[in-house]
């Protein structure tokens, strides 16, 4: 009953003594050990407003750590994460291999959460946000769970696309293709240039390609031409 009281009340602000928390966080243990659910909510909320208030430099702390603050830095160390984890799967044919947000943030060495953040603060060229199956992540506006390059990254300029960008952009959105369609890789994508194949998934505005010499490819669509 005294739980239920607690978790069906809004939060406020209660002045206790410390060995009255404790007291109450004593008992939120035992009753978490006894399987109570309601009391292994409350204990998990209690001790994370502990952890968050612990932290008397937190203020300091997000000044230094702003995404803002890091961006050179984070683009770097993302694209060299991408093409670490990219070439393990598919050796030297990484280019528009998707790699998930999770295993990025892992290998970088922060949390996933923070990951995302700093990625909503970088504009990368070359860089593809790609929507999954399942659980997406909020990244400025859209859904994502992997990111794949193209090419070596380069820093997009904060102002209106130029013509030839604008130009890349429509062809990509006029083009769409399906699985099991016949394709030949065009200029836009130098190192597989006049080679044909199959598509074998189909990935937002990029294909998965099996190219007739056995190679398997990661392209955007600009980068395909359909073959009659």
């Amino acid at each position: 009953m005294f739980l239920e009281k607690i978790s069906a009340s809004s939060y406020m602000s209660v002045n206790v003594s410390e060995s009255l928390f404790e007291q109450i966080l004593e008992y939120l243990r035992s009753r978490t050990e006894a399987s109570d659910r309601v009391a292994q909510k409350l204990l998990k909320t209690l001790e994370t407003l502990i952890s968050s208030s612990a932290s008397p430099n937190s203020d300091t702390n997000s000044q230094r750590d702003r995404p803002s603050d890091l961006i050179p830095q984070f683009g770097q160390k993302l694209f060299d994460a991408w093409k670490e984890l990219a070439d393990l799967q598919v050796g030297e044919n990484y280019w528009s291999y998707p790699v998930m947000f999770e295993d990025l943030a892992e290998t970088m060495e922060i949390s996933v959460d923070l990951f995302v953040q700093h990625l909503a603060n970088i504009q990368i060229g070359s860089l593809q946000l790609i929507q999954g199956r399942g659980y997406n992540y909020q990244v400025n506006g859209q859904q994502a769970a992997s990111l794949t390059f193209h090419s070596a990254p380069t820093l997009k300029k904060a102002a209106i696309p130029n013509v030839a960008e604008k130009k890349q952009d429509l062809a990509t959105k006029n083009k769409a293709f399906k699985v099991g369609d016949r394709v030949c890789v065009n200029a836009n994508r130098q190192q597989y240039a006049n080679h044909k194949g199959v598509v074998e998934q189909v990935i937002s505005v990029s294909c998965r390609v099996k190219l007739d010499n056995g190679w398997t490819a990661f392209l955007p669509n600009h980068c395909l031409d359909h073959i009659k």
